[in-house]
């Protein structure tokens, strides 16, 4: 699976840490559950309507994507299973380089970052399978994302009464920070979850941000714990001769 593809586990602004992943068939309920989650200026923003639920045949469409030309993130908390934010891209027909671009994150998940990190990867997504612009319409008293489409690259807006149309060529994604690190907690979201005692941690100096650590393979953790350590100075001879080569992660 393509890197923008695969599960991810990422922290957003606020500190909270949430699953990111591709939309599934199943996940129909799921996103009708998140649109009873958003309040009525949410809706409107997102559907220029305001809709009391989304008619079966809509969810349905919003699951069932291809992931080519049709893709679609959701995030999720971990440890849950409910939908918490989504965006997705349309490939236009008669500009295949070109995307239509939505994103949407449930009231109580909003002014955390959720919408930044959604649209980031979407970005990364989207170039993947040779998409360089999204196009976007947003109401003009929509600000937050007015203010964040400038983070996946170059914009040009036009302003049509109360609707701003952009279009935005995707720049090239930064380089994400401590994503093995984060990469690690995916496997919470089956309830994996070893929590590591107080005592032990500082015994063996494990950093608190695995007091909950993932059953994972121990050279993986020890991999993961030795690149959050600073590097040691150059081994002398005495210490190579008796080093064994490192483990393979794959163990």
């Amino acid at each position: 699976m393509a890197a923008a593809g695969r599960r991810q586990t990422v922290r957003l602004r606020s500190g909270d840490v949430v699953r990111l992943r591709q939309v599934r068939p199943d996940d129909a309920p799921a996103l009708a559950r998140a649109y009873a989650n958003l309040g009525e200026q949410s809706r409107y923003r997102r559907f220029f309507t305001v809709m009391p639920k989304l008619p079966e045949a809509t969810l349905a469409a919003a699951a069932g994507v291809d992931h080519q030309d049709h893709e679609a993130l959701v995030a999720l908390p971990l440890l849950s299973t409910e939908i918490v934010g989504e965006c997705r891209f349309v490939r236009l027909a008669d500009r295949p380089d070109t995307a239509d671009l939505a994103v949407t994150v449930v009231d109580a998940w909003q002014g955390r970052g959720l919408a930044s990190v959604l649209l980031s990867r979407l970005s990364e997504r989207a170039l993947e399978v040779g998409i360089a612009y999204f196009t976007a319409e947003v109401l003009a008293e929509n600000r937050t994302m007015l203010a964040i489409l400038p983070s996946l690259g170059r914009v040009e807006t036009e302003s049509h009464g109360p609707v701003v149309t952009a279009r935005i060529e995707i720049g090239e994604p930064p380089r994400q920070d401590q994503q093995e690190f984060l990469d690690l907690l995916v496997a919470a979201a089956r309830g994996e979850i070893v929590v590591i005692p107080v005592p032990l941690r500082r015994l063996i100096q494990v950093p608190d941000e695995f007091a909950h650590i993932v059953r994972l393979p121990v050279t993986l953790l020890l991999r993961t714990l030795r690149l959050q350590s600073p590097a040691p100075g150059p081994a002398g001879p005495a210490e190579d001769a008796g080093k064994e080569p490192p483990a393979d992660p794959s163990d």
